[in-house]
């Protein structure tokens, strides 16, 4: 494994590693959450997941942006396929995107693949004229009115495990996130200084090392097991982090203000049957990196069911741990990305229930209902709540949302997101009150390496005017993100 890392560095060094989306090379990857395998992504479905922010797949399945269930994308991880069938029992091998293509065959490609080695990653760039003028949050992560974006140069060098073998395997990620989105996903502790210049200005571009663990799949635990280690994703919701896993270029308030995005942590999924698999994590806390002193011990996890004709999966997860509000660790001033913490640490408690299902080859649907609290929080400063009669209070926040997918050819499918995010006490936000928002868009890909995404979007708060002193907005978006 030395060698492995040591030979992946020095690639690195001479050739930027050119990510892909879907991956170039079969992950011999492991358990993920929904339990099943979904070999086959019918024509024209969105790649997005559920749960989304985990990308952990079954045992020989893929792993990478998420293949769907009708138009319901389906285990979290689970990659879009090849249009050829597979065999009975024989695991669904992507197609190599242009990186790996263009290393085949060269001694780079050859040593590459003799090591289970892959590069690969996307690039996604996002425009979103709204009525504000300056800011549309808090829409986001297009949240820059008026505004070209660089949202995600999304790198990832990889050493699949080999989940043929019946042998314990070992294998190893990293991914690399340079572009506007690492303002939300950067954890407390890890490159905070580049959020902010000299003169006190947010940066709007910057770097996130945002996934890195070593991981050893055990063939004989259960129906498989894959152990990881490192900075790993939050294994429950809807949305995902990675630009070429989620719906549309916007993100659902559930997905930016209700869960915790990433945690260092240790993680065991095992794949208990056809229709039941899991993960179980001890954390250090939500979004926290290691030596950070807010950081605090918890446990994330999230367990999956499958029903027997794979059209319907369910998930539950949580993120629970002590959660009480740090007020010991403050970061000031705000950022995006911690934009709800100027006041302390949040160590927000949350449960995740997320149903998807398939209708017909045409039609599809996925809910998302999402609950988070935390006690303590201090009032009436940034970061805080919005109570005048107490010096600090509990928190409370939750989300219900709805997702219909409908493909029209096999290149193009419509979208449709509606969602009411109650942001009880202002404190996620900053703004109290019901948020109403209904998206409608489309997912193009005229070619298997690009993907363009419009989408029309409009928000309201009845109780607050969060949009730069108004209640509602309207925000037309509109991403391309192109494959390597």
């Amino acid at each position: 494994m030395i060698t492995d890392l040591l030979f992946a560095t020095t690639l690195g060094l001479g050739q930027m590693p050119a990510p892909a989306y879907p991956s170039p090379m079969p992950a011999y990857t492991f358990p993920g959450q929904a339990g099943t395998v979904i070999p086959v992504q019918q024509p024209g479905m969105l790649p997005s997941a559920l749960p989304t922010r985990t990308y952990q797949t079954q045992p020989g399945t893929p792993e990478q942006p998420p293949a769907t269930i009708g138009g319901v994308p389906a285990q979290a991880g689970t990659e879009p396929v090849p249009a050829e069938e597979p065999k009975a029992d024989e695991p669904a091998k992507p197609e190599p995107g242009f990186l790996m293509k263009t290393l085949s065959g060269t001694w780079i490609g050859e040593r590459m693949e003799e090591r289970r080695i892959s590069a690969s990653g996307w690039i996604e760039g996002s425009y979103s004229p709204s009525t504000n003028s300056v800011s549309n949050a808090p829409v986001t992560w297009n949240d820059r009115a008026n505004q070209f974006l660089l949202n995600q140069l999304w790198l990832r060098l990889e050493r699949a495990v080999d989940t043929e073998s019946k042998d314990v395997s070992f294998g190893w990620r990293v991914d690399t996130l340079y572009g506007t989105d690492y303002r939300f996903t950067l954890p407390r502790g890890l490159w905070n200084s580049q959020l902010l210049s000299s003169s006190g200005k947010q940066n709007l571009y910057g770097v996130d090392l945002i996934q890195f663990y070593a991981n050893a799949y055990i063939p004989d635990w259960f129906q498989g097991t894959d152990v990881r280690a490192g900075r790993l994703f939050t294994p429950f919701g809807y949305e995902s982090l990675e630009g070429v896993s989620t719906p549309f270029v916007s993100r659902s308030y559930a997905f930016n203000f209700c869960p915790p995005f990433t945690h260092m942590g240790i993680q065991v999924a095992p794949t208990f049957n056809d229709n039941w698999s899991g993960k179980f994590m001890f954390a250090n806390g939500n979004d926290v990196f290691i030596g950070d002193p807010s950081q605090e011990a918890r446990f994330v996890g999230a367990i999956t069911h499958t029903s027997d004709d794979k059209n319907t999966v369910q998930t539950f997860g949580t993120s629970i741990g002590r959660g009480k509000f740090d007020a010991g660790d403050p970061f000031n001033p705000a950022t995006a990305g911690l934009m709800s913490e100027p006041a302390g640490r949040n160590n927000i408690n949350v449960f995740d229930y997320v149903l998807s299902r398939k209708f017909n080859d045409k039609a599809s649907y996925a809910f998302e209902a999402i609950y988070g609290y935390q006690t303590g929080v201090p009032t009436n400063v940034p970061g805080g709540i919005i109570r005048l009669d107490r010096t600090s209070g509990t928190a409370h926040w939750g989300s219900i949302v709805n997702y219909l997918f409908y493909n029209f050819t096999d290149k193009f499918t419509g979208i449709t997101r509606l969602e009411f995010f109650n942001d009880n006490e202002g404190q996620r936000t900053g703004f109290e009150g019901l948020y109403t928002s209904v998206t409608v868009g489309a997912q193009w890909k005229p070619t298997s390496a690009l993907m363009i995404r419009p989408e029309i979007r409009y928000d309201i708060n009845n109780n607050s005017n969060p949009f730069e002193g108004r209640n509602n907005i309207i925000v037309i978006g509109l991403d391309a993100v192109v494959k390597f």
